[in-house]
């Protein structure tokens, strides 16, 4: 049985979630975000201004949607998954029909697979971890848990990403490259070696340093 949709929030990554959510025959009961949003797609759905207000579906009845959208040294997302986790309710996985994926490849709980994007045999995706719109994901690669892979970029094979790690539009990584826990990779930026954790990297062929 397909359970209903109870989305968190009501910006741009949300109301893409929900057009895909719709085109795939769900039902989306109500939104949660302390402004209400004018944007069409959200428009015939109950409204609620806070969190708590989400309590009231009981965790067996609803499944929930992460809309909050993911920038670099931005806590609340994730947050919201964990408190969400904690009281029992557990996050609709959300895949558009015009994403291709592997029979062969490992999608987490709750994570979001945009129009586009392409994930490879043996591909493992964490929990909550958003793969945007174009990204292509090669053979063998493992993203761990809350990442955002943004819009256009290119994980190529077998490459490892730690949790929490953002790799920013039209961002390419090469084969075989591990990438650590907490770490940015700056838009169009192009990663040949290894970053451990907590760093940061810009540019062509970048330069990695340590984030502060």
């Amino acid at each position: 049985m397909i359970k209903p949709i109870v989305m968190l929030g009501s910006g741009g990554h949300a109301s893409v979630l929900a057009d895909i959510l719709l085109q795939n025959n769900h039902t989306i009961l109500a939104v949660s975000s302390l402004n209400k949003s004018s944007r069409p797609v959200f428009s015939d759905i109950q409204h609620f201004d806070s969190n708590e207000d989400v309590l009231q579906f009981s965790p067996d009845k609803v499944k929930l949607v992460n809309g909050l959208g993911s920038l670099p040294g931005q806590s609340l997302r994730h947050e919201l998954f964990d408190y969400f986790v904690k009281s029992n309710y557990q996050f609709e996985t959300v895949i558009s029909q015009n994403a291709m994926l592997s029979p062969y490849s490992t999608i987490g709980a709750g994570s979001q697979i945009f129009m586009g994007a392409i994930i490879q045999t043996g591909a493992v995706i964490g929990d909550g971890t958003i793969i945007n719109s174009g990204v292509i994901v090669e053979h063998d690669c493992h993203i761990g848990m809350h990442c955002h892979i943004a819009p256009g970029a290119t994980i190529c094979g077998g490459v490892h990403i730690g949790e929490h790690t953002h790799i920013a539009t039209g961002a390419n990584v090469i084969q075989g490259v591990s990438i650590g826990k907490h770490c940015i990779v700056a838009a169009g930026a192009t990663i040949t070696k290894n970053m451990p954790d907590n760093s940061i990297a810009y540019g062509y062929r970048s330069q990695i340093e340590k984030r502060s």
